[in-house]
């Protein structure tokens, strides 16, 4: 077994064997409130998505952040994985108000790779850009799983008086 190796505060995991259940980089404290809805796994879900997420969060500015990261996760999701061979994503939205952080995450039904988290200049070409535009949004973003299932997630500052409407 290959153990997570941090890199820019993204994690890498390799597993080799049976299933592996790998921790999150550095645990975040328990969310204030969380809530976490699934989706077939179809282009065409990704406006009951956004439509979900706008029930749930505050008309601020970083509301307009947070559902381009889940569209750009859920595209990928569907793109990439095993969720758009019929399968479904999930996604879920944490909110801790101390110290003000935003969590987002898109579970899917995993690939043999995961996300190619940026290193170097935006590419020039039609696709490729979803992963750039995350990382320029989010203040931390990561992932973990294998090809059976496969996080991706995405945090974001977020004002502690802008509580979301998702319940303790």
């Amino acid at each position: 077994m290959t153990l997570p190796a941090m890199r820019q505060g993204r994690c890498t995991v390799a597993a080799d064997g049976p299933h592996v259940a790998v921790p999150e980089p550095r645990p975040c404290p328990p969310a204030t409130a969380q809530r976490r809805r699934s989706f077939p796994g179809a282009a065409a879900e990704l406006k009951h998505l956004r439509h979900w997420l706008a029930g749930l969060l505050p008309d601020i500015p970083a509301r307009d952040d947070v559902v381009t990261i889940a569209v750009e996760l859920a595209t990928n999701a569907v793109r990439h994985s095993a969720t758009g061979r019929g399968g479904f994503f999930a996604a879920e939205i944490s909110w801790r108000r101390h110290p003000g952080v935003l969590r987002l995450a898109v579970t899917d039904g995993g690939a043999p790779q995961g996300p190619r988290w940026p290193t170097g200049a935006c590419p020039l070409g039609e696709g490729g850009r979803g992963l750039y535009l995350v990382s320029a949004l989010a203040s931390r973003t990561g992932d973990y799983g294998d090809h059976r299932s496969r996080q991706v997630w995405a945090e974001l500052p977020w004002p502690a008086e802008a509580s979301p409407r998702i319940g303790p």
